[in-house]
């Protein structure tokens, strides 16, 4: 079960990335396996990377299906509006069946004034989703070791974020000195007798 973050943790988690997955349904075994080998859960976390929303297109809207689904939707609505006013006026049975009448007909009103308004820009059903790329598997330093070789997969932890290093300046190399040459008109240096015996 899902269950809504609380206000002051709104924030990446942070740790260590000890298994990525193709699917989501793969990384929740691979908690499902940590947990059922009574490890620590806690700081554990699914991390969506490279969320892309896609749109699957079901077909083509016609006026059939429009009033179809706005009746359906009325039925519902006024059943439910029915049952409501059968609870507090017991004595009014006969009325509560005008109800679910009365949505069907605004459903269907509905649904056909809707269309026509958007038919132009839309005149096709969808059904959107959000997927990710990759699913990454975070644990918290201290048990990041314990919690991959428990899920298998090989190869070391990677930190999830790791801070760019700053160029580093390179130092500019120092100038070669000019060998110094003796005045003109100065003697050459006497030659230094070689050590080497030959």
């Amino acid at each position: 079960m899902f269950q809504g973050a609380a206000r002051g943790d709104q924030q990446l988690p942070r740790g260590v990335v000890v298994a990525s997955f193709e699917t989501y349904e793969q990384a929740q075994a691979a908690i499902a396996k940590v947990s059922g080998a009574d490890a620590d859960l806690a700081g554990l976390a699914i991390v969506g990377n490279d969320l892309k929303i896609v749109e699957r297109i079901t077909g083509r809207l016609t006026w059939g299906k429009v009033a179809g689904a706005g009746a359906l939707r009325g039925l519902g609505f006024g059943a439910f509006i029915g049952l409501v006013y059968m609870l507090f006026v017991p004595e009014a049975i006969s009325s509560v069946l005008l109800f679910p009448l009365l949505g069907l007909a605004f459903g269907i009103l509905l649904g056909v004034l809707s269309h026509a308004m958007t038919r132009r820009k839309r005149d096709y059903a969808s059904v959107q989703q959000v997927l990710a790329g990759r699913y990454d598997v975070m644990a918290p330093q201290q048990t990041a070791g314990k919690a991959m070789h428990i899920i298998g997969q090989r190869g070391t932890p990677v930190p999830a974020e790791e801070p760019e290093a700053a160029p580093t300046a390179q130092q500019p190399a120092a100038p070669a000195m000019p060998e110094q040459l003796p005045p003109p008109g100065a003697a050459a240096p006497p030659e230094q007798p070689s050590d080497e015996r030959r």
